[in-house]
């Protein structure tokens, strides 16, 4: 039985983020071009991020996308507002009771849209990383990534 600690895990998550921004600018972002728009040059590295957090987690608000990807409110609001123009997202109604400073937005149609297509698109171009391993080799690194997205989700809590 292995002597591992909770700190030796934790050292080895902190590097498994380290890993995957690196992996990341290596291979899902060459899905965008040298001006940051996807192939399709409709959305940049950064829009896409946006309109694939409203979509997976719910963030609806300028200050919690801000928050989340760690750029000012003013840059997410000229973000917000582009986006908005360009058809991907809408203005919500605050609910009765809430702060009516507040701004909510969803995506479009056009907006779940395009998110599905950059990702599919991202899906095709990095699965060729991959064409050289065995089926075997595959279903392995598939079921010990589920369980650490699992892990990482539930915040390492477990059940």
């Amino acid at each position: 039985m292995s002597s591992a600690t909770g700190k030796e895990l934790a050292k080895s998550l902190v590097e498994l983020n380290m890993n995957i921004l690196r992996w990341n600018r290596e291979h899902i972002e060459k899905s965008f071009n040298i001006n940051g728009k996807n192939r399709c040059g409709e959305l940049t590295m950064r829009q896409f991020h946006v309109l694939l957090l409203i979509r997976t987690t719910g963030i609806r608000t300028i200050s919690d996308l801000a928050n989340w990807l760690n750029i000012s409110k003013s840059s997410m609001s000229i973000m917000v507002n582009r986006l908005r123009e360009g058809g991907y997202l809408e203005k919500v109604q605050a609910d009765k009771g809430s702060d009516g400073r507040i701004s909510f937005f969803r995506l479009t149609e056009k907006g779940m849209s395009e998110v599905h297509q950059a990702e599919e698109q991202l899906v095709e171009n990095i699965a060729g990383c991959f064409s050289s391993f065995s089926e075997e080799a595959i279903e392995k690194y598939c079921s010990h990534l589920r369980e650490l997205n699992e892990l990482v989700k539930t915040g390492g809590f477990g059940e």
